[in-house]
């Protein structure tokens, strides 16, 4: 233990947390939230701790301000109620962050007309109508100085107020907007396309030029909208030219038909009037829409308008594929177009031919689709790069995989596998547990991670408390408890991620040149420098037994590590498949607080594709903490309506214990229609 402990001394960073202000909670928070928001100083944080509806509307003026909710906790306000950030003309730097609320017939609404710089910040905020209301929306207008939004991982299901809205509205009057949108789920309540826009996004003169930056990433638009799912203007009603740099990366647009008849939508559009698009729309997805990309001009407009940038590595399914006007003059390349008309000539590298979905409206790739590994990567891996975009597809897993180092056409990227195995009487002998499953069989090189799983599908629960690992006898991997004296569990389950090879996926092997103590450094461009990395670790078993639960841990080397939890001395030839990814809405690390830990034992987790789906099949691991050694292990477990982590002995899971989490969005498709379940289909 003392070597471990000053390792963690070495390397682990220090950090400081400021305390936040509980709502209801004491003065000034005894009475409304208002209030609480009026008096709490400026810059503090406020956690509405709740689960009663919120029957207020709230104003942010001139203030700087957190408001979130308290962990455990999923606060909403009650119907019809609404939340404003605004400022006056004279209001210097700002910076207010709204997270994880909830509204019925409510929005939220922000905007900005000081002399400097505000930063907004929206997310995992949930956005709902009734049968006629509109005012369902989160809006973002910057009137004077720069703003800079940021709108990640909100769900809005709801309809356009009016042609020129959108449930995603963002505008730049005469004034400078970037703004950063997310893995944001925006659909269209109504069965049938309406006017509007999924995401609207207008930069126009008032006075002087608008400019700014649009980066939009990995959001899923459903339903038709007759403007565009992702619409992108430059002037609207402005007769002085504005300047938008649009980046719409690995968006996903579903719009309802895409025949003659028109009824399916646009799904992503450019408009300019006087001035300026630079547009890269990149590996997005569009199906059902009756234009699948469109760029042209407002009625109108003046001589000088263009539009021009890159249309690469798109999947579209629509009447017309392509529909550019005159004043549009960018290239396309390495698209897959299955539509019966487009105004423009394709690239030489377009694929027409179907593209194999598994369905219209689930766009994801089939295992025989022409669009893998058919995409222009150096486009993208550039395009990522240079515009400092999220390096991860549409369900937030790496956008760049494979054998073959080749990105999939679209916004989907092809290649996981992923299932549960079961300890069995034919599949165990002693400690060891054959898998059998195509993904493995065969596959030597794979560098599959696992995690333990108590009741995987609800099924009947088995206790499984040991340090394991994998390994290839060949022509099967197996699993197997390093404590090799105890048998395998009948009825132990385990559920098996195998990563497509590629970066972030690699095996590390210990040595006495990059191990002391409890603990080994990776050494990985997937890892280095990467503090925000979600990383996950299982033992490969190739002659070298560690009988110890493993965790991860960052340290101040700017290196990933792996650990014993317990202190032992990690050996040396001993194999550690890694796996590594970009941070986001369905790959994050959890702590153990006061609001999610329950009976001293687990971590209750709180998630979208989690909630509700006893089939998902989440992979875990520890991270190292400074507390006292951890000798048992882990499993996860699902207990409706949420699934949890479950610590083994006495020490539970405490306090402060932290574990990195993927979700993977493709498997939860695969194996129910949680996905859809709120409407997005």
């Amino acid at each position: 233990m003392s070597n471990r402990l000053a390792l963690l001394a070495l390397l682990l960073p220090a950090s400081a947390v400021a305390i936040p202000y509980d709502w209801p909670g004491s003065a000034p928070c005894n009475s409304t939230l208002q209030a609480c928001i009026d008096g709490v100083p400026n810059g503090a944080t406020v956690q509405a701790a709740t689960n009663t509806p919120i029957g207020e509307d709230i104003s942010i003026y001139n203030r700087s301000l957190t408001l979130t909710a308290a962990s455990g906790f999923a606060p909403s306000f009650g119907p019809g109620h609404w939340l404003s950030v605004t400022s006056s003309a004279i209001a210097g730097d700002l910076s207010v962050s709204v997270s994880r609320l909830g509204f019925s017939d409510g929005y939220v609404y922000a905007n900005y007309y000081g002399t400097g710089t505000a930063t907004y910040d929206f997310e995992q905020l949930t956005l709902t109508r009734s049968a006629s209301d509109t005012a369902n929306y989160i809006e973002v207008d910057a009137n004077a100085g720069v703003v800079h939004a940021t709108l990640i991982g909100n769900r809005i299901t709801a309809v356009p107020g009016s042609l020129n809205r959108g449930l995603v509205q963002l505008s730049a009057s005469g004034a400078e907007l970037d703004a950063t949108v997310y893995y944001n789920q925006v659909t269209n309540s109504s069965a049938v396309a309406v006017s509007g826009a999924g995401i609207f996004a207008d930069m126009h003169a008032s006075g002087a030029a608008a400019s700014g930056t649009l980066k939009l990433h990995g959001n899923e638009v459903r339903g038709g909208f007759f403007r565009g799912g992702i619409f992108v203007s430059e002037g609207l009603f402005a007769s002085m030219a504005s300047t938008i740099h649009a980046r719409v990366y690995n968006n996903v647009v579903v719009g309802t038909d895409s025949s003659s008849a028109g009824t399916g939508g646009t799904g992503i559009a450019f408009v300019a009037n006087n001035g300026s698009i630079d547009a890269q729309a990149i590996n997005n997805t569009v199906s059902r829409s009756y234009d699948g990309i469109y760029a042209g001009q407002w009625s109108g407009g003046g001589a000088g308008a263009a539009i021009s940038g890159l249309v690469d590595n798109n999947v579209i399914l629509a009447y017309r594929g392509l529909e550019f006007g005159t004043l549009a003059s960018a290239s396309n390349d390495y698209n897959l177009i299955n539509a019966t008309t487009s105004s423009v000539g394709y690239g030489a590298h377009t694929i027409t031919a179907p593209a194999r979905l598994v369905a219209d409206a689930a766009p994801r790739l089939r295992a025989t689709s022409p669009a893998i590994d058919a995409a222009d990567t150096t486009t993208l891996g550039f395009g990522l790069i240079l515009n400092g975009l999220p390096v991860s597809d549409a369900d937030n897993t790496r956008r760049i995989k494979g054998a073959s180092g080749k990105a999939d056409i679209g916004a989907y990227e092809f290649g996981d596998a992923a299932f549960t195995h079961i300890a069995t009487a034919d599949s165990v002998s002693g400690n060891v547990s054959t898998i059998d499953d195509a993904s493995l069989n065969g596959n030597s090189g794979a560098s599959l991670v696992a995690t333990a799983t108590f009741n995987a599908g609800g099924s009947v629960g088995v206790d499984y408390n040991h340090p394991f690992g994998t390994y290839y006898p060949g022509p099967q991997w197996a699993l197997f408890n390093q404590d090799y004296t105890n048998p395998m569990p009948l009825g132990a389950q385990f559920d098996v991620f195998v990563p497509a090879a590629g970066g972030g996926s690699f095996t590390h092997t210990t040595s006495v040149a990059n191990t002391a103590g409890p603990a080994t450094t990776l050494d990985d461009s997937s890892t280095n420098n990467q503090p925000d990395r979600i990383v996950l670790v299982t033992q490969n078993w190739t002659g070298t037994y560690n009988p110890h639960p493993v965790g991860v841990y960052y340290g101040g080397d700017s290196h990933w590590h792996v650990a014993n939890l317990d202190g032992a001395a990690m050996p040396v030839n001993l194999l550690l498949n890694v796996y590594a990814q970009e941070a986001g809405p369905n790959a994050f690390a959890v702590t153990a607080d006061s609001g999610n830990t329950a009976h001293g034992d687990q971590i209750v987790l709180h998630h979208a594709l989690l909630d509700n789906t006893p089939c998902a099949r989440p992979q875990v691991t520890r991270v190292l903490g400074a507390g006292a050694a951890i000798t048992d292990g882990f499993d996860i477990r699902y207990s409706a309506p949420h699934w949890s982590i479950f610590g083994y002995g006495a020490r539970g899971v405490q306090l402060g214990d932290s574990f990195e989490v993927v979700v993977d969005a493709r498997q939860v498709f695969d194996c129910t229609d949680r996905i859809f379940a709120d409407g997005f289909q």
